[in-house]
C-alpha cells in the first residue's frame, strides 16, 4: 500500500494526473481509494485539466466524496476565470450533493458550495445551492450571509433578492439592514429606502433609517434626510439621526441658512443631553464663522 501511493504521488507531483488516477482506481482499499482519488480530482481541477478532473471525480463511488470533489473543482474553475466550465462542474457538485441521503451531510454539502461560490464573487450559482438547503433556519443563515456578501460588492438587486427569499424574519431584516447601509454609502438612496421598507424589526429598521439619514445629509440633501429621521420609530435612532444631521448642516459651508435650520432640528431632539451637546456644537460653529468674518474685514 505505501508503495502504491508513493507510486502515485511521484506521479502527480510529475504532472501525469490521467497515469496517478488510473492507479488510484486500482487501490484495494475502498476508503483508501476515494480519498486519492478525490484529492487527484482536486490537484487536476487546480492545474487547469478541468475536464480530466470532472471524469476523475464522477467516478468516485461515495456520493460525499463526490460532491467534495466537485465542489473543490467549481471553485478551482471560478478562481482562473473559467466562468462557463466552473457553471458545469458547479451543476455536477450541486447534483452529486442531491443525491446524498444522509440529510444533514447533504445540507452540510451545499451550504459549502453556496459558501465557496460567494465567496468567488459568483452569487447567482450561490443563490441556486442556498435555495436548495431544505432546512430553513439553516437556509435563512446562508442567504443572509450571500445577500451582506452581494451588498459589499455592490450587486444590489441580487443582494435584495437573496435577502428577500429568507424566510426567517430577523435574519431577513438583519440582511436587509446590511443592504440599506451599503446602497445609502454609495448613494443609492432609493434603493436604500426600499430596502428598509422592507425591515420587520423595528429596531432594525430604525438602524437603517439613521444609516441614511446620515449619508443624504452628508450628501448635502438636508431637507430629505430630515423628513427620513422624522418617521424613525425608535426614540434613540430618531435623536442619533437628528443629531448628526444638525451637526451636518452647521458643518455646510457655515452658511445662515443651514445654521439656522439646524438650531430648529437639534431642538427636536428628545435626548436632553445630546441636544445640549448639539447646541453647543452649532454654537462653536457660529462663533467660528464670526472669527472668520471678521478675520477677513
Amino acid at each position: 500500500m505505501r508503495r502504491e501511493l508513493s507510486d502515485i504521488i511521484a506521479m502527480v507531483e510529475a504532472g501525469r494526473l490521467d497515469h496517478a488516477f488510473q492507479a488510484a482506481q486500482k487501490i484495494e482499499d475502498a476508503w483508501v481509494r476515494l480519498e486519492v482519488i478525490r484529492e487527484i480530482a482536486k490537484v487536476m481541477a487546480e492545474a487547469g485539466q478541468f475536464d480530466l478532473a470532472l471524469q476523475a471525480a464522477q467516478k468516485i463511488e461515495d456520493a460525499r466524496s463526490r460532491s467534495l470533489a466537485l465542489r473543490e473543482i467549481a471553485k478551482a474553475m471560478v478562481e482562473v476565470g473559467q466562468t462557463e466550465r466552473a457553471n458545469q462542474a458547479f451543476q455536477f457538485a450541486l447534483q452529486a450533493a442531491q443525491k446524498i441521503e444522509d440529510a444533514w451531510v447533504r445540507l452540510e454539502v451545499l451550504r459549502e458550495i453556496a459558501e465557496a461560490t460567494a465567496k468567488a464573487g459568483q452569487f447567482d450559482l450561490a443563490l441556486q445551492a442556498a435555495q436548495k438547503i431544505e432546512v430553513v433556519g439553516l437556509r435563512s443563515e446562508t442567504l443572509k450571509e450571500i445577500a451582506e456578501a452581494t451588498a459589499k460588492a455592490g450587486q444590489f438587486d441580487l443582494a435584495l433578492q437573496a435577502a428577500q427569499g429568507i424566510e426567517d424574519a430577523k435574519d431577513r431584516s438583519w440582511a436587509l439592514m446590511k443592504i440599506a447601509k451599503a446602497t445609502a454609502k454609495a448613494g443609492q438612496f432609493d434603493l436604500a429606502l426600499q430596502a428598509a421598507q422592507e425591515i420587520e424589526v423595528v429596531g432594525l429598521r430604525s438602524w437603517a433609517l439613521w444609516d441614511i439619514a446620515i449619508a443624504m445629509a452628508k450628501a448635502g440633501q438636508f431637507d430629505r434626510a430630515l423628513q427620513i429621521a422624522q418617521k424613525i420609530e425608535d426614540a434613540w435612532f430618531r435623536s442619533l439621526a437628528l443629531r448628526d444631521i444638525a451637526e451636518a448642516m452647521a458643518k455646510a459651508g457655515q452658511l445662515d441658512r443651514a445654521l439656522d435650520r439646524a438650531v430648529e432640528v437639534a431642538e427636536t431632539i428628545d435626548d436632553p443631553v445630546r441636544r445640549l451637546q448639539v447646541l453647543a456644537d452649532i454654537l462653536a460653529a457660529k462663533q467660528g464663522k464670526g472669527n472668520q468674518e471678521a478675520a477677513a474685514k
